[in-house]
């Protein structure tokens, strides 16, 4: 007798230790989650914030305004825009 069909096949095996892998990552995944859920909240949070606060000031961006402005300046403090020859 083969020791394969002694012990079974090893596909068996091989799926039952992923499954065993995956149920200890989540476990780790959710006691990160309970430790540090709060931490994350505020942090997301003010991101998001933060983020908000950007999209609402480019939004408010007079860009044509700017870009004369920069014409304007020429070459005065380092330009920033194109020069005409």
């Amino acid at each position: 007798m083969s020791k394969q069909r002694k012990f079974g096949s090893r596909k068996g095996a091989t799926f039952i230790e992923y499954a065993l892998l995956a149920g200890l990552v989540a476990i780790v995944v959710a006691a990160a989650a309970m430790f540090f859920g709060d931490d994350l909240k505020k942090l997301f949070g003010a991101t998001g914030e933060q983020t908000e606060t950007v999209t609402t000031n480019v939004k408010n961006v007079d860009l044509t305004k700017t870009l004369k402005d920069a014409n304007n300046k020429g070459g005065q403090q380092g330009g920033g825009g194109q020069q005409n020859p």
